[in-house]
Parts: C-alpha cells; sequence; structure tokens
C-alpha cells in the first residue's frame, strides 16, 4: 500500500514536471546532472532524456560570453545555490546546430533523501532578447530622430533670426526714412497721401512679421511666460495709449468702462496680458468703420486667484456663423472676400487664443454679421493684495481728457538739444546708416558712420573724437557686432573704451535677445525698424550730458572771462553756472559802488574786506584778469597804501562795468533763447502734487503740474524735469508714481 502511494506520488511529480513549459533539471550535490522534464528534450531537440543528460555540457558552448569557462561557472554556480538557497544568472546553451540560446537559469536547492539535491530551472530568452533589441533599436531611432528633430528647430530658430533680419532690414528703410521724409519735407496733399500709404503699408508688413515669429515661437515652445507683480492701471493705461492712435480718422468713439473695484496690484505675464488686449482691439479698430469699440475691465476673485475680466465690443462687420469654428485656426482670415481690404496674416486671433490657453484662460465670441462682435476673455491671474484702484482712479483713467491728452502728446513729440553730442553708427547696410542719421538729426547730433565692426574698433582706438555714444549693429559681414563689441571692451585697453555707452541697433527680434547683448557689453538694445520713442529714451539715458545741453558762443566775446573752464569747474553743468553769472552780476555792481565810497572816505579796513569778495566771486567764475586785479587792491588796501588803491580803483571799476555789461548782455541773450526764468531746482510740493496725480491717472492735473515745471529753467535736476516730461509724454504714470526716480533732489531719487 505505501509502496503503491510512493508510486502515485512520484507519477504526479513526473508529470507535473514534464508538463512545466520551461526547461528542468535535477543536480546531485556533487554536480551531476541525473534527470531532466520533456521539454528540455524538446527545447534543444534531443532524442530522449539520455541523450538530453549525456550531451548535456555540449548544449553549451565552451566559454560563457563573459570570458570565463562553462564548465568552472557551473561548478561555481551550483555551490552558491548549495549554500544560499537560490540564485540565478544569464547562461548561454547552444543547440546542437551550435545556434546560440540565451537563457535565465534558477537554481534553487531541495532537501531530498536525508541529503539535498539542486533543482534548476532555464528560460528561453530569446524572444524577450528580441524584444529588447528592437526595443533598444527603436530607442535609438527615436534619439536620432529627436537629435534631428532639434537640429530642424535649431535649423528653424535660426531661420527665423535670420529672417527676422532680412525681413526688418529692408521694413528698417521703409518705415524710417518715409517716416523722416514725411515729418521734414513738405509736399502737396497727393504726394504726402502716397508717402503715408508706404509708411502704413511697411508698419503692416512689420505686424505681419512679428505674428509669424510669435507663432513660430509659440510651436516650439520657445515662447515663455515671465509672471511679475503689475500695476492694473498701468496695464490699462498702456493698452489705451497703444490702441486710441489706431483710431485715425475713422469716426469712431472709443469707451472704455473700467471697474473701480479692480485690484490696484496683479501678479501675471502682463507683456503678454498687452498682447492679448492688444489684439484684440487692433480688431475692433481694423474692423469698424464708425461706431464705437468699447473695452470693459472687470475683476473676479478665485480663492489665491483672480480672473481679470474684458470685454471688447465693436459695431464692426461681425462674422458669419459659418466662420465662427475657424475664427482661431492658424493663418484663417475669416470672410476673406469681404475683408480683402484689411491686411493681414490670419494669426491674431489664434496668437490670441494661445495665449490665453498658455495663462489658463478662456475666450468666448458673440457676433451678428453686419452689426458687430464681443470678445470676452477672462485670464487667471494671481492675488497681490486687497488693495482696490478706487473711483479716482477709474474715473481719471475712462475720461476723454485722458485720450485727447495721449494724442496731443503724440503729436507732439519735442527733440531735446543734443548738439555737443558726437555718436558712431555702425551699420553695414548704407540705407540703414541713412535712417539711424535722419532720425538723429532733429537731435543736432554730430554722426560719424562705420560700415563693419573692426573700422568702428579703429575709430573708437583713436579717440578722434572721442564718440559719447556707439550705435551697433548686430549681425555684420566678417566681425558682427557682438565680437566688435568685446573688442572695444577687452582689448583697447582704455577707461574710456571700457565705458563708452554701446547700443545694438539689431532686426533680429527673437526672444532671449535682450539678455544676450546685455551679457555681451551693450548697455541697451534698440529693435529694427526703429521706434522714435524708444530712440528717444535711449538718447536720453545714454547720449544726453549733463553739462553740454545748449552750448553756446555767446561767452567766447567776453575777454576775461573763461567760460569753458567755468563750466569744467561746476561739473561740467553750464545751467549751474550761468546761474552763478547771474548772481556774480547782481551783486557785484553794487559791491563797486560800495568800495568807491569806503576808498573816498578813508575806509581801507572795509574797502579790503568788499574786495576781497569780488576777488572770491571772480576767480570763482574764472574772470581771471578781475580776481588779480582785486587781489592787487586787496594788497594796497591791506598795506595802508591809499594813493594806489584810488589809482587803481578806478581803472578797476571801468573794467569791472564792461565785463559786467558784457556777461549781462549774454545772460539776456540766453534769456530771450529760452524764454524761460531761472530756477535752481523743481519745486518740491510741484514734485509731490505731480506724483500724486499720477498715481490717480489724472491726465489734466498731469498736464497742469508739468506745464508749470516746464515753465522754468533749472540749474540743478535738470535731467530729472526732463525724465518727467518723457515719463508724461509716454503716459507711463506708474514710474513717477513710484516716487523712485533715475534723477532726484535726494539721495535714493526720493522726493
Amino acid at each position: 500500500m505505501q509502496a503503491g502511494n510512493i508510486q502515485n506520488v512520484y507519477q504526479r511529480t513526473k508529470l507535473m514536471m514534464d508538463a512545466t513549459p520551461i526547461c528542468s533539471m535535477l543536480w546531485d550535490k556533487n554536480g551531476n546532472i541525473f534527470d531532466c522534464n520533456a521539454e528540455s528534450i524538446k527545447h534543444f531537440g534531443m532524442k530522449d532524456k539520455q541523450d538530453f543528460l549525456d550531451h548535456f555540457f555540449s548544449l553549451s558552448p565552451e566559454f560563457q560570453p563573459d570570458g570565463r569557462r562553462t564548465l568552472e561557472l557551473c561548478d561555481l554556480y551550483l555551490g552558491e545555490a548549495a549554500r544560499e538557497g537560490r540564485c540565478r544568472f544569464e547562461w548561454m546553451h547552444q543547440l546542437p546546430d551550435g545556434t546560440p540560446v540565451p537563457c535565465e537559469l534558477t537554481l534553487v536547492r531541495v532537501d531530498y533523501d536525508n541529503d539535498y539535491i539542486v533543482a534548476a530551472y532555464a528560460r528561453d530568452l530569446r524572444e524577450q532578447k528580441k524584444m529588447m533589441e528592437e526595443t533598444f533599436r527603436l530607442k535609438n531611432e527615436l534619439e536620432d530622430a529627436l537629435k534631428e528633430a532639434q537640429e530642424a528647430n535649431r535649423a528653424k530658430s535660426s531661420f527665423l533670426a535670420v529672417m527676422s533680419h532680412e525681413m526688418r532690414t529692408p521694413l528698417n528703410a521703409i518705415i524710417g526714412l518715409s517716416g523722416l521724409v514725411l515729418n521734414d519735407a513738405i509736399f502737396n496733399e497727393e504726394t504726402r497721401d502716397r508717402l503715408n500709404k508706404v509708411y502704413i503699408s511697411g508698419m503692416t508688413l512689420l505686424g505681419i512679421v512679428n505674428d509669424i515669429l510669435d507663432i513660430s515661437k509659440i510651436e516650439s515652445g520657445r515662447f515663455e511666460m515671465s509672471p511679475v507683480e503689475y500695476s492694473t492701471p498701468s496695464l490699462i493705461n498702456d493698452i489705451v495709449s497703444l490702441n486710441t492712435v489706431r483710431i485715425g480718422e475713422k469716426p469712431i468713439k472709443f469707451s472704455l468702462v473700467v471697474d473701480e473695484k479692480l485690484p490696484a496690484m496683479l501678479f501675471g505675464d502682463d507683456l503678454r496680458v498687452k498682447q492679448v488686449f492688444n489684439n484684440l482691439l487692433t480688431n475692433a479698430f481694423k474692423y469698424t468703420d464708425s461706431g464705437v469699440v468699447e473695452w470693459n475691465v472687470s475683476a473676479e476673485h478665485d480663492g489665491d486667484d483672480v480672473w481679470l475680466v474684458g470685454r471688447v465690443k465693436d459695431s464692426g462687420i461681425g462674422i458669419k456663423p459659418e466662420d465662427m469654428q475657424k475664427l482661431f485656426r492658424d493663418y484663417s482670415q475669416v470672410d476673406a472676400h469681404t475683408n480683402r481690404k484689411n491686411e493681414g496674416t490670419g494669426l491674431g486671433l489664434a496668437i490670441t487664443k494661445r495665449l490665453i490657453d498658455m495663462m489658463d484662460g478662456d475666450i468666448a465670441v458673440e457676433s451678428e454679421y453686419g452689426k458687430g462682435s464681443t470678445f470676452s476673455v477672462r485670464l487667471r491671474q494671481r492675488f497681490v493684495s486687497g488693495n482696490l484702484i478706487g473711483r479716482n482712479v477709474a474715473e481719471n483713467l475712462m475720461s476723454d481728457r485722458f485720450f485727447d491728452s495721449r494724442q496731443a502728446n503724440l503729436s507732439g513729440f519735442k527733440h531735446i538739444d543734443l548738439s555737443y553730442a558726437h555718436v558712431l553708427v555702425v551699420d553695414d547696410v548704407p540705407t540703414n546708416l541713412d535712417v539711424v542719421k535722419g532720425m538723429l538729426k532733429p537731435y543736432g547730433i554730430h554722426v560719424d558712420c562705420a560700415s563693419n565692426g573692426s573700422q568702428a574698433i579703429d575709430m573708437v582706438r583713436a579717440e578722434n573724437p572721442r564718440y559719447d555714444a556707439i550705435f551697433m549693429d548686430h549681425m555684420m559681414p566678417g566681425m558682427d557686432g557682438i565680437e566688435a563689441t568685446r573688442v572695444i571692451r577687452e582689448e583697447i585697453g582704455t577707461d574710456y573704451a571700457r565705458g563708452i555707452p554701446i547700443i545694438a541697433l539689431t532686426a533680429n527680434a527673437i526672444v532671449g535677445n535682450e539678455k544676450m547683448f546685455l551679457e555681451n557689453g551693450f548697455q541697451v538694445f534698440v529693435s529694427k525698424p526703429i521706434d522714435m520713442i524708444q530712440l528717444d529714451g535711449v538718447l536720453r539715458q545714454w547720449v544726453r550730458s549733463k553739462g553740454g545741453e545748449g552750448r553756446r558762443d555767446l561767452w567766447s566775446g567776453i575777454k576775461g572771462l573763461d567760460a569753458e573752464a567755468g563750466v569744467k569747474r561746476f561739473g561740467g553743468d553750464e545751467k549751474a553756472y550761468i546761474a552763478v553769472l547771474k548772481t556774480y552780476v547782481s551783486t557785484t555792481r553794487p559791491l563797486l559802488d560800495d568800495m568807491s565810497k569806503k576808498l573816498e572816505s578813508g575806509d581801507l579796513k572795509g574797502y579790503a574786506i568788499d574786495v576781497h569778495g569780488v576777488k572770491g566771486s571772480s576767480f570763482g567764475i574764472c574772470a581771471m584778469r578781475a580776481g588779480k586785479e582785486a587781489e592787487d587792491l586787496e594788497r594796497f588796501a591791506n598795506e595802508g597804501e591809499e594813493e594806489k588803491a584810488l589809482a587803481w580803483n578806478k581803472v578797476f571799476t571801468k573794467y569791472m562795468e564792461g565785463l559786467l555789461d558784457s556777461i549781462g548782455s549774454a545772460l539776456e541773450a540766453v534769456g530771450a533763447e529760452n524764454g524761460k526764468p531761472l530756477a535752481v531746482s523743481p519745486d518740491r510740493g510741484l514734485l509731490r502734487r505731480l506724483r500724486a496725480a499720477c498715481w490717480k491717472y489724472d491726465v489734466g492735473r498731469v498736464d497742469s503740474i508739468m506745464a508749470e515745471l516746464d515753465s522754468f529753467e533749472y540749474s540743478k535736476d535738470t535731467e530729472l524735469v526732463d525724465w518727467l516730461r518723457s515719463q508724461v509724454d509716454e503716459m507711463n504714470f506708474e514710474e513717477i508714481s513710484d516716487g523712485v526716480w533715475p534723477y532726484g533732489i535726494q539721495e535714493g531719487g526720493r522726493i
């Protein structure tokens, strides 16, 4: 009975072993294989079990892939299994015909008959290896494809940079030269109209180039968001300032509705927010011939987020129902037949939609064909504080005077006097040189030109003349602008070369270029086509000299006065020097009368005190002859030589009267030219009121205060007034209301 049970167990065990779909073998503790299952025989193509056992070691190559002998490794792994109870490793078998069969072997120690044996299980890895090889092949192909895509993307970026440069270069000439001619020349109405169409066409083409660059950057994932804290009134101001000029001669009323509960500050990418609303308002003005364009701005709170809500409504041509679905498609302009007179790429709304998506926002459109459209936008921004803009700011932003002031500022653009300045312009395209020279001409700037980087380096090294600034083109054949700037900064070796302001002129509008220029020795960059407002700001910041403005030859005819040395004594500030001259004339005449009276009365001590004062003030203004003669008279008085003092005082008085008359005449000429009374510095009370008015966006009050500030000539802080005027002209009220100014009458620029 027991023997029968044992036989049954043996049969079941053998059945289970033979049915196992992987090769199974049994080894004794001495390393001899003594059994296997049916799968082993079948897998290796042997006749029977004995055939498999007899030829087992011939079913492995002499050496394993790692270079070690098969027999040695077999003993090693069997020993490890005996000690550890289990081990797993890769093993190379082979078929009788030598075909490699990579396997995974698992050895397990099994207790048996008061001793142990080792059970071995071999899993064929050929399919797995094949799959892995295929996976690696696909991986390598994907990596190669990725590299090709990256190379293609780099090539695309390079192409965009070149395209940007190549298209902006002629556009710079078209827009710049036509703008210059329109501003400077007098034409009949027909010629002016034609030139104006050239200018407008150039600006339209520039917008198309910008749209193509933007959509390309978005598609390539290079269009980055840069969130910052920003002022909502300033954002609205900037958008309104840009878009009111788009009305042109059209009979359109622009209506702005601002919720007084709008947060004063938000956190987000204000540049992209501006781009969204600029695109929507541009379309509204473009497709509206008459009627109303309305922009409504409000906010909705959502936890730590704030939805900036804007609605742009127009009474324009509207959109057909069948065109609504393709409104936001790339390169798709709806109702092309009707809109054929409106130029464009059809990218504006596509870019707008993608920007809104990137800001986790949404856009909706309602339109009735022939009656107008309404675009509603919600942009997710981060909450900053509970401060609201309030009623005063909202009403000031919405006032008609706000729009009228902006248009007046744009039409009344003023060029400051920079006739003392000398700049170098470097560009390989002669037309570009003509454009820059033409744009600098109204400032009276002396312009030298270089056609390549090497020539520019030689001109800077020669220091004849010493330039106040260099305008350097970026992309030039041979040595480009970046390399030329590096040589100027690092190899010429003078403080002048290391410190001269270098302004990049670039037609390459790819994102990230500003950082590239600043990291390579440039102070700032100006994009082509050159914007007059941007150029003016650069000139005011980097070219304008504190003492150079308004230098005149009025002083050269005054004998005995070294005016040039006097201006240098006052740190190059001619206006401060003029103020001192004015004081000198007004105080010296009474002193001359007093000196004569004291001398006639025998008061030599009092006379010496008066003439000592004239001596000091004369030397102070660099009237060297007057100072020297006053010094002699003082010595006569101190030594008691009254007769000498009386004789020479008459000669001195006559000379001084002539000198004072000459200085007075020059001062009158300066006053007549300026037409303004002289003050030492801007009134602090006016500055405080200006800051408050800018904070409230009270345009009427801002204009009134600025006019009062402009009514004086200042001997100090002239740059501050010019900077304030520039900010008001550009409606940059936030820059003023901040209270931290680049030029100021107290430390840190605060009033």
